[in-house]
């Protein structure tokens, strides 16, 4: 009786970026499903379509890709306030509002992996790094508002970072499940708060 042998995929050529994305794509999967201590180098290579010795090629432990994949969060988290920051023509109060609610929903959408990542070793030092990079892009944008008159605001550095840092408070407590808020709560109650604080109407600035 002849038989026949289940041929091999055969694996697909691709450039190293594109390679450690996969990798770190199937890690964020399986640490959002299982934890970080829990889950297996061996599940994420699979769902990667890659060999145990790949992964080993690009980081050396399962917490270092935990650390690259929370570093990448918080580039993309931060990226999505410089992309709204600059682009000047929208005027700046909308883009101020735009960016708290948008900061706010990336945070939110993401939880999982927020609430994976979040203690993992050196994760608050990229964190903060992020977050003050932020800080000074809003407060930044603030300061440009109260010399054109867009925005009517008394020490806007300070403002910009308590406003940021009352809605990190809150995502966190709406991401652990501490405070009983819903997503859109969060998110409009940070467009009503950043438009109080900059003297802003409900369309920008009145």
């Amino acid at each position: 009786m002849e038989t026949h042998a289940t041929p091999k995929r055969k694996r697909v050529a691709k450039p190293p970026e594109e390679r450690r994305k996969d990798i770190l794509d199937a890690a964020a999967d399986v640490f959002a499903r299982k934890g970080i201590a829990d889950a297996k180098i061996e599940e994420i290579t699979a769902l990667a379509e890659v060999s145990k010795g790949t992964f080993y090629l690009y980081f050396k432990t399962k917490d270092e890709a935990a650390a690259a994949l929370w570093e990448r969060h918080m580039d993309n988290f931060a990226g999505v306030g410089e992309k709204i920051l600059s682009d000047t023509g929208i005027p700046l109060g909308t883009r101020l509002v735009d960016v708290l609610e948008s900061l706010c929903r990336f945070a939110l959408d993401h939880a999982d992996i927020h609430r994976v990542l979040y203690d993992g070793a050196g994760a608050q030092e990229v964190h903060a790094a992020a977050n003050e990079r932020l800080i000074n892009m809003i407060a930044t944008a603030a300061q440009a508002g109260v010399k054109s008159g867009e925005v009517t605001c008394e020490q806007p550095d300070m403002m910009a970072r308590a406003l940021f840092h009352g809605f990190c408070g809150a995502v966190t407590d709406a991401i652990t499940g501490f405070a009983p808020l819903s997503h859109e709560e969060v998110v409009t109650a940070s467009g009503h708060m950043t438009r109080a604080v900059f003297g802003l109407g409900e369309t920008g600035r009145e």
